[in-house]
């Protein structure tokens, strides 16, 4: 009997319209290839020539005796909170990993037609190796979906597997901007900006110092134009640019959210205001990952 087991996952991108959507992949490559360590498993990610199937394969070295027991379980209902759990912990790494691969493709690609939820339609096999494929048992099965714009070329490909390589997490951040996007009220698009310009600030801030997790999370928030300027140089030396039209962006916010009779931005002026929050939050990550690549 083999001493590894195989998993095997995939997915479909899906549009906000409920279309299926694509990715450009071009024609001189046959797939796109990308791999992710997860908790002790390396896992292989395909973007395939299709332009909206990701495949993900991974090899489970060490597992628990009674783990070929419970992945032969037709009924998952009938195992026991203790099986439940070691299920999740042998499959939890490869779903994840492509989860984490779909949130960078909508961060880094600026996808805004993708889901929030990243993956949709995931069907997880395992194998011994022999080429028999088999269903995990259906309590695990969870829809998740994906959302986005921009297209790969080589240049996002190699960019894409140095944050997998250096297991980069997506901001959340990514996807308030993304509603701001999406929305088709001028009102909330300006307020998730800003939702979206808080958020990531307060990311970035807690990646570079994670003793400053209590205080952002626990005390009340200082102003934009203080967390993206003084707070932020005595943290990581640098400031953003633009910190007033942060701070009237965020006082704009204010009145749209507690006076409902507070006049709506135009479209040029909400246009102009959600292009900007993406700049500053493209700018936080690539000065993040400046700081982190020369910690090493």
């Amino acid at each position: 009997m083999s001493g590894r087991i195989y998993l095997r996952y995939k997915c479909n991108l899906l549009l906000k319209e409920k279309r299926p959507g694509s990715i450009i992949v071009y024609e001189s490559v046959e797939n796109y290839v990308f791999s992710v360590s997860k908790s002790g498993q390396n896992i292989k990610i395909k973007l395939l020539k299709d332009g909206k199937t990701i495949e993900a394969e991974s090899v489970v070295d060490y597992f628990k005796p009674n783990s070929l027991q419970i992945l032969r379980t037709s009924d998952y209902d009938k195992l026991s909170e203790g099986e439940k759990t070691e299920l999740s912990d042998l499959t939890h790494p490869i779903g994840e990993a492509v989860k984490q691969f779909a949130g960078l493709l909508k961060q880094e690609l600026h996808r805004y037609d993708l889901k929030d939820e990243l993956i949709a339609n995931p069907y997880l096999e395992w194998s011994l190796g022999d080429n028999q494929w088999f269903s995990i048992p259906r309590g695990l099965r969870v829809d998740v979906e994906v959302t986005s714009l921009g297209n790969l070329d080589e240049r996002l490909v190699k960019h894409l597997q140095e944050l997998l390589a250096e297991d980069e997490e997506t901001l959340v951040a990514t996807s308030y901007l993304h509603q701001a996007r999406n929305s088709m009220n001028r009102r909330y698009k300006w307020i998730y900006a800003t939702m979206a310009a808080e958020l990531a600030i307060k990311e970035i801030l807690v990646r570079i110092e994670p003793k400053l997790q209590v205080i952002l999370g626990t005390l009340p928030s200082q102003p934009l134009n203080r967390l993206y300027g003084d707070v932020l140089e005595s943290i990581a030396g640098v400031r953003s640019t633009g910190l007033t039209k942060l701070q009237n962006g965020a006082s704009s916010r204010n009145q749209l959210v507690h006076n409902p009779k507070s006049p709506t931005p135009t479209f040029n002026e909400v246009k102009e205001y959600v292009d900007f929050i993406e700049d500053r939050i493209k700018w936080l990550l690539k000065e993040w990952r400046g700081i982190k690549r020369s910690r090493k």
